[in-house]
């Protein structure tokens, strides 16, 4: 046994790992009496030390025709570690040892010529990477006797080992993407195989210290063979050849070297075109939801078909649009993990880190992962976008890149979600306002024209008691159906959540318009009038209309003035016009008092109080008898 050569610089870097790993000062390969120090210094203290053995600080495993001494100038901290990783890399050494390279089955079928991947069988690209395990399968069957296969890639973005669908035959994608994780653990065959670039093969997979029972339990390994994939010089992964009904030999090692090299071109192929599908496909996605938002579609009606377009390109199971404070929008793929959605919903909430996961713990458990993107709108966080992978194969920049590019389109759909709501409020506002012009400028004055009309003919002295009676009781009537008429148009156009203070001017505008009038006004800002309740604010916007209106109508020229005014105990308001003021018989009708003779006034003013004490306020109007002007102001406790 040589150390030089290609073989022997293999055995060397494969002991140099070994002393790595096993944190060894020294490494001692011995075959049918030949010795090899690999890796350590070659001193007669080391040899002394293995010829004694049993002092703590040399470990030494084999069959008594190949061993392999570990050298410890001082004790480990973890022997039994050791002694597993020892046993490991001594069965593959021997492995490497009791290859015979010029040996070969000149009746052994040679592989389909056409390789593995039909590069001109267009349909069947896209699926290449779910269905190039089993076709490998089929071609390794006549060649080594192998029932299945497993593919393990290397993923240099993320650093990690990840199977390829249809792992050793199983059906199950948790069970298949649990072989998948970090080239940390030398005590795996695939973790060495990648690592060391050499072959691995196991006739008693059952208990085989290189192998990690786990995997040999759930996917029923009796035979294992593993050999690395190489494409011109690039170490892609390994491909892994289970179960057959014999003996694995390293002639089967060397017959299956000779085709790795187009399986690691077909499975470079396949994840091309699995990558180019799978982002043409995101793009898919970002295009369905810009074309809902162009088109105004709701939030929940656009995103949800987008969220499960991409939880099916992602391989998710949970794709969750989470606010910060109410019920996330989800959508769920497969087998549910309520503890695990949980916590990736919490972290949404709470903004927690961007991505996370967790390699499997056992055989059969995926691991996962999950990544947070925030959804932002005008510059602030409303949201967090959230997708869930049950395995823990990590996102890839293209992923992420989508998932960024799809949080930035929730945010566009919210915002035109609330625009199109702005629209639909203006519209209606814009009706209501139609509709108060359309009572205004004809059923109120249809109404207030007729009240003109019996107004002229009760100054007619000539009619008798009854048919007097009968008109007050119709003037009373019109001048009912007025103020119910400007009820209503003063809530159509009363704006719906607009501060006090801007339904204030609002109101002094519409009145300014209707009768050509000015009126002054003194009206604090909204945050002085932002204590005022709702149902106070409501009943002074009714007291401002009602008093600049009976100004405007009945106090002839003059000059009108509205005053708001807030303080810590009450707001009030009042409506002063220098007019011709009011007559003592209208003082006491507009009081509500038995001398009314026809109620012209006094149903309004007693509707106006009403409102006022229904909002627990007071309301007085003074004028000087035979004076000029008239005040009108209401007040109520905050």
């Amino acid at each position: 046994m040589t150390p030089g050569g290609a073989d022997g610089l293999d055995l060397v870097a494969v002991s140099r790992l070994a002393m790595s790993e096993l944190g060894a000062d020294a490494v001692l390969v011995e075959c049918g009496g030949e010795v090899a120090i690999l890796g350590g210094p070659a001193d007669d203290e080391l040899l002394a030390a293995v010829r004694r053995g049993g002092d703590g600080r040399v470990m030494s495993t084999g069959d008594g025709v190949r061993a392999v001494h570990v050298l410890h100038r001082t004790a480990p901290d973890d022997p039994d570690r050791c002694r597993e990783l020892l046993e490991a890399f001594t069965r593959h050494i021997a492995v490497m040892l009791g290859r015979d390279a010029s040996r070969q089955d000149p009746e052994r079928p040679d592989p389909d010529r056409d390789g593995v991947l039909a590069v001109d069988d267009l349909p069947l690209l896209p699926d290449a990477v779910t269905a190039i395990t089993g076709r490998v399968a089929e071609m390794m069957q006549p060649l080594t006797g192998a029932t299945s296969a497993g593919i393990t890639v290397w993923d240099a973005e993320h650093g990690i080992l990840r199977a390829l669908p249809g792992a050793f035959g199983a059906t199950d994608d948790v069970v298949a993407a649990s072989v998948t994780g970090p080239v940390t653990n030398q005590r795996s065959a695939t973790s060495r195989v990648l690592t060391t670039g050499q072959p691995y093969l196991s006739n008693r997979a059952s208990g085989d210290p290189g192998i990690l029972q786990p995997y040999v339990e759930i996917f029923e390994i009796t035979r294992i063979l593993s050999v690395p994939l190489n494409n011109g010089g690039r170490r892609i992964g390994v491909l892994h050849l289970v179960n057959k009904p014999t003996d694995f030999t390293t002639d089967d090692i060397t017959a299956t070297e000779r085709v790795t090299p187009r399986i690691a071109i077909a499975v470079e192929l396949a994840l091309a075109v699995a990558r180019m599908s799978a982002q043409q496909r995101l793009e898919g996605v970002l295009t369905a939801v810009a074309v809902a938002v162009a088109t105004g579609r709701g939030v929940e009606d656009g995103l949800l078909p987008a969220f499960r377009q991409l939880a099916d390109v992602t391989a998710a199971s949970l794709v969750a649009l989470i606010p910060p404070d109410s019920p996330p929008l989800l959508c769920r793929r497969g087998v549910r993990d309520p503890g695990l959605e949980q916590r990736v919903i919490a972290d949404g909430r709470t903004l927690g880190p961007r991505s996370h996961s967790e390699f499997p713990r056992t055989a059969g458990d995926p691991g996962w992962t999950a990544l947070h993107v925030p959804v932002e709108l005008r510059g602030r966080r409303t949201a967090t976008l959230a997708v869930l992978r049950r395995s823990a194969e990590p996102f890839t920049v293209a992923e992420s890149d989508v998932v960024t590019r799809l949080a930035a389109l929730v945010g566009l759909a919210w915002a035109t979600e609330q625009y199109q709501r702005q629209l639909a409020e203006i519209a209606r506002l814009q009706e209501r306002e139609r509709i108060a012009d359309e009572l205004h400028d004809r059923v109120s004055q249809i109404l207030y024209a007729a009240q003109l009309g019996l107004d002229t003919l009760l100054e007619r002295p000539d009619h008798a008691p009854e048919d007097r009676r009968r008109l007050v009781e119709i003037r009373r009537l019109l001048v009912g159906g007025d103020v119910a008429i400007r009820d209503v148009i003063h809530d159509l156009a009363r704006v719906p959540g607009t501060h006090l203070g801007r339904r204030l001017q609002l109101e002094v505008q519409a009145v300014e318009e209707e009768f050509g009038v000015v009126v002054h006004t003194e009206i604090p800002d909204d945050d002085a009038l932002a204590p005022v309740p709702r149902t106070v604010a409501d009943a002074l916007v009714r007291v401002a209309r009602e008093g600049t209106v009976n100004a405007a109508k009945h106090a002839g020229p003059c000059r009108i003035a509205l005053t708001v005014w807030v303080d810590q105990e009450s707001v009030g308001l009042s409506v002063l016009d220098d007019g011709l003021g009011l007559p003592q018989t209208r003082w006491l009708r507009l009081r509500g008092s038995d001398g009314d003779p026809d109620g012209s006034r006094g149903h309004g003013m007693a509707a106006l109080r009403g409102t006022v004490e229904d909002a627990g306020g007071s309301i007085v109007t003074e004028s000087p008898d035979g004076g000029f002007g008239t005040r009108l102001e209401c007040r109520f406790a905050l």
